[in-house]
């Protein structure tokens, strides 16, 4: 992600590398420019594919999914208990599934706390 977003800041910059050479008589420093080259962009609009977080602490969900994505989270216990500090929980179903590119979407979560055993499907 890090390195999208740092591509998509240089896109449409270009690169100017500068020679500087001293005259051998004169000891003066000139300055010639030796070439200009656009930096290559990465695809902007290609956001990055679901990692799988079943099984993973839910705080790690809050920590990769980007702002864009909105998340559904649902306590499977049957309790209806509401998530208060998500490190205390940890994921067991997803939908979509790891590997689908999200953007703007929404990731739903099942969720238990990080004591219990997550409920067959």
């Amino acid at each position: 992600m890090v390195r999208k977003r740092a591509a998509m800041a240089a896109a449409g910059a270009v690169l100017t590398l500068t020679v500087v050479s001293t005259g051998a008589a004169t000891g003066a420093a000139t300055a010639a420019p030796v070439t200009s080259a656009p930096v290559a962009a990465v695809a902007a609009d290609e956001p990055d594919p679901l990692p799988n977080f079943v099984g993973r602490n839910l705080f790690r969900v809050y920590s990769t999914v980007s702002a864009e994505t909105a998340l559904k989270i649902r306590d499977l216990s049957g309790e209806h208990r509401k998530v208060l500090w998500p490190p205390n929980w940890k994921v067991c179903t997803q939908s979509p599934k790891a590997g689908t590119k999200l953007r703007g979407g929404t990731l739903e979560l099942g969720v238990v706390k990080t004591d219990e055993k997550c409920p067959k499907r």
